[in-house]
């Protein structure tokens, strides 16, 4: 059984995680050959808020958070892509044990600084496993690289879709990979399918990378009609127009983002269903364009900005049980997607006057009406639906 004070101790922290990556980045930053250089600042700064998140579960003892991390292996395998020096990689890894050591030596002031002290050898075993999984990964990457000589196309295609390459690079990399530097693009994130569409990218004169999180196909527009549309077996994120080579790294940053963001949905909705009994899943199996993601990516951003002030705009709503907040969750995500209760009701397989109730119930809990574009507006952003 876990140690009650040393799980309060952990939920500090993680409430503290805006101020984690501040300081993680602000350390780093002092590494200029690193931050802006091989790696991208935003790469740097998703790497460091999933890297918490591994900690604290791992301290915290939750379920699965032991097993071996898929996410500590990509990190390996990307920086070694990213031709990262390992000293340097290591040295960021050195600044996450020193951040997280900092922000729970904060967090046990006053009244928990013994929970620390008894949990100090764990905090050690924690982060000592985790460098050993990403050095694992990065040098057999690395050693895998090393015995296949790596390409100059291999290397402009790392360049394009790190978003590294200044004007005058791009116009090489343009003419090895034979990309117009100007064109108008599509690019699609996926983790599946990958060797069928990664044939249709290049079939199409396009290009594809493995980034280690995803699979980023990239191809010229052929005409008005999406790629994602023509083929209904896609799923990930997709970014439908990117205008030129120049901002193929931005829009690969964000389709990554928007593909794990769906992957996220979908369990969550399937889970939602199977404990709610509902007819079908209302999940987020598919594309992911940016309107479907906004809300998430503006929920990250708005939450810091209102830490401690989020009541303000929604109510009770913390005060409900996680059952309760899951069983609005499932309603208000169908019915603000619809618009309509009868919508809602059918493919949930409820009454309407059940989907009434709960939007009442919803409202007299945070004083939000979601029939009201404003009110579903916030419902949607700080709310976790």
């Amino acid at each position: 059984m876990q140690d009650a004070r040393w799980l309060q101790l952990i939920e500090r922290v993680r409430a503290d995680t805006p101020r984690l990556l501040s300081d993680f980045l602000a350390e780093l930053s002092t590494h200029e050959e690193y931050v802006g250089g091989e790696v991208a600042p935003e790469d740097i700064e998703r790497t460091a808020r999933n890297a918490f998140a591994l900690f604290a579960a791992r301290l915290a003892g939750e379920a699965g958070a032991d097993a071996p991390s898929e996410f500590a292996e990509a990190l390996g395998r990307r920086r070694a892509r990213q031709g990262v020096r390992v000293e340097r990689f290591m040295e960021a890894v050195r600044i996450n044990f020193r951040v997280l050591w900092r922000a729970l030596e904060r967090a046990a002031q006053p009244d928990l600084s013994d929970a620390l002290l008894a949990h100090g050898e764990q905090v050690l075993d924690v982060v000592e496993r985790y460098a050993t999984e990403v050095q694992r990964a990065f040098l057999g990457e690395s050693e895998s690289m090393a015995r296949q000589h790596r390409t100059a196309n291999e290397r402009a295609r790392a360049r394009l879709f790190s978003g590294q390459a200044d004007a005058d690079e791009l116009v090489t990399i343009g003419e090895l990979l034979r990309l117009q530097p100007t064109a108008e693009y599509e690019l699609l994130a996926t983790r599946r399918d990958t060797a069928r569409l990664a044939r249709v990218a290049v079939e199409s004169g396009g290009q594809h990378f493995d980034d280690g999180d995803a699979v980023v196909l990239l191809r010229p527009r052929l005409g008005p009609v999406d790629w994602v549309d023509a083929d209904p077996l896609i799923t990930g994120g997709y970014i439908s127009r990117v205008p030129g080579l120049a901002a193929v790294g931005r829009a690969a940053a964000l389709a990554v983002d928007l593909a794990e963001r769906a992957d996220r949905a979908d369990r969550a909705a399937l889970s939602a269903h199977d404990d709610t009994g509902g007819g079908t899943h209302d999940g987020a199996a598919g594309v992911w364009r940016l309107r479907d993601g906004f809300a998430s990516i503006a929920r990250e951003a708005s939450l810091e900005r209102f830490a401690g002030f989020t009541h303000e705009l929604t109510g009770d709503f913390d005060a409900a049980t996680a059952a309760e907040r899951e069983r609005f969750a499932v309603t208000l995500r169908t019915f603000i997607r619809t618009g309509s209760m009868q919508r809602t009701a059918e493919e949930l397989f409820f009454h309407r006057n059940t989907v009434l109730k709960r939007l009442r119930a919803f409202e007299d809990l945070t004083g939000l009406d979601v029939t009201v574009p404003r009110d579903a507006a916030i419902a949607l952003v700080i709310l976790d639906l």
